[in-house]
């Protein structure tokens, strides 16, 4: 059976109650008893030594039976003590045992030693109650020698301390019932942050992700929880509105290739079409697919990123290699453009190969598009020390700053900074980001004055090289 948490700290101080309860108990009762016990035993103790004194100075047996008052007096005051004086032929001199319980008739303690505590013995009478006593001889002045035996019945503290025993019983069964009460109500009104902490948490749904665990009330055990679960609450309210937004993004571009291939369509079939015209829609047809299909590709290259079973394969590159390999890729393109790339790198980078020149493929598509002709784009690379800096920077119009924010979104696209809607997904720049974050690096981009640059920001490598080398590629010349 799973317990609540509730029951499980009432068992817990009740046991600890119980357990308490129980020792002190036994130890107050073990304490009374012996404190009894020592009592009784040193008033039989003395009465034993101030009875022997006494009859030392009596001058025979018979002066013995004529001052029997007076010397029963000494054990008088209580019906459980007993006296009992025996001459040495036997004779009873003095007999006064109230309760009818046996006392010794052979002295234990000789005339001469002292009455001690151990000389103290123990018995049982006829109902096994316990008798304590102590037989002594003493000796009178005129050389007679007596027993006196003087004893205690230990009927009546037995009985106390059954009393005792049965009121710290009773005592602690009260005492349990009241720990049960109050530790239900001190248990409940501790844990009541943690049921507001659920209740709030059960109101929590996708529509209502706003919804934080109360902080003001909370005890500073479940104060760090609670904080905890209101940043776990804060992140997913915040990825759930990226997936929203991701989602509508997607569909508002999804729906105009889809509707222009359909538009088109139900134009052409109109009226009847030439061959010609037939083969212009079905190439118009093939780049709308072409959009669609790079629109998906980077979706699914976005979401394989922010996969933790990503892999990557990092290893130490070559920047001006591989910035020199991309800028021959472009090369038709820069030629067609009619736009100079050159590279200039100083730095080796650690980083997986495909995704680093993934990152600074899309950068570089995206300056080619906004570059005007006859002007030149740069690729450089260099170890600032704190990082390796790999910089795409172009001359055009400059992106306005309302805008830099925001160039990294997913399907954004700004008015004068992305006018090209038509050849590009909206996606590129998120998919730098998304590559940056992957390397524990960061992304930048800086316009001013015509001049725009993007900056990749990657983790120093071990052992960095110095490597220099410079390059430009021409375009081919356009008549």
């Amino acid at each position: 059976m799973r317990l609540s948490l509730t029951a499980r700290l009432i068992i817990t101080f009740v046991v600890i109650t119980v357990a308490c309860f129980s020792v002190v108990g036994l130890l107050l009762f073990k304490a009374v008893s012996r404190r009894v016990y020592i009592h009784d035993q040193t008033n039989i103790m003395l009465d034993a030594r101030h009875l022997r004194r006494l009859a030392e100075e009596l001058q025979s047996p018979d002066d013995v039976v004529a001052h029997k008052d007076r010397l029963i007096a000494l054990v008088l005051g209580d019906n459980a003590n007993g006296l009992r004086v025996i001459d040495r032929n036997g004779r009873v001199l003095i007999d006064h045992v109230p309760l009818d319980y046996p006392l010794p008739t052979q002295p234990q303690v000789p005339a001469d030693q002292r009455i001690v505590p151990d000389s103290i013995q123990s018995w049982k009478d006829r109902n096994g109650d316990e008798i304590r006593g102590v037989a002594t001889a003493a000796t009178l002045k005129d050389g007679e020698p007596v027993t006196i035996a003087v004893a205690r019945s230990l009927a009546d503290r037995t009985a106390l301390l059954a009393k005792y025993r049965s009121d710290v019983s009773l005592s602690l069964l009260t005492g349990l019932l009241v720990a049960v009460l109050l530790s239900y109500l001190l248990v409940r009104r501790a844990l009541r942050p943690l049921r507001t902490m659920a209740e709030s948490a059960a109101a929590i749904t996708a529509q209502r992700l706003s919804t934080r665990m109360p902080l003001q009330d909370a005890p500073t055990e479940l104060l760090a929880l609670a904080t905890s679960l209101n940043d776990m609450l804060a992140r997913l309210e915040q990825g759930f509105a990226r997936v929203w937004q991701f989602t509508v993004d997607l569909a508002h571009d999804l729906r105009t290739p889809i509707g222009n291939l359909r538009g088109a369509n139900e134009v052409a079939l109109n009226r009847q079409r030439s061959i010609a015209e037939y083969e212009a829609l079905l190439g118009s047809n093939i780049e709308e697919c072409d959009r669609v299909s790079r629109t998906i590709e980077s979706v699914l290259f976005l979401a394989r990123a922010e996969s933790p079973q990503f892999a990557m394969q990092r290893m130490e590159l070559d920047t001006v290699q591989e910035l020199q390999r991309i800028a021959d890729y472009f090369e038709g393109l820069s030629a067609e453009a009619e736009v100079t790339i050159v590279v200039d790198a100083t730095a080796t980078v650690l980083a997986d190969r495909d995704l680093f020149r993934r990152a600074v493929s899309n950068l570089l598509s995206n300056a080619l598009r906004y570059t005007p002709s006859g002007e030149t784009i740069r690729l450089r690379a260099a170890d600032t020390g704190n990082a390796v800096e790999v910089s795409v920077e172009n001359p055009g119009r400059s992106i306005d700053p309302e805008h830099l924010d925001k160039l990294f979104d997913r399907f954004y696209r700004a008015d004068r900074a992305r006018s090209d809607s038509a050849s590009s997904t909206g996606l590129g720049l998120s998919i730098v980001k998304s590559i940056m974050e992957l390397h524990g690096g960061t992304v930048s981009v800086q316009s001013e004055r015509g001049l725009t640059r993007f900056s990749l920001h990657f983790p120093p490598a071990p052992g960095t090289s110095r490597l220099g080398y410079a390059s430009s590629t021409q375009p081919t010349p356009q008549h």
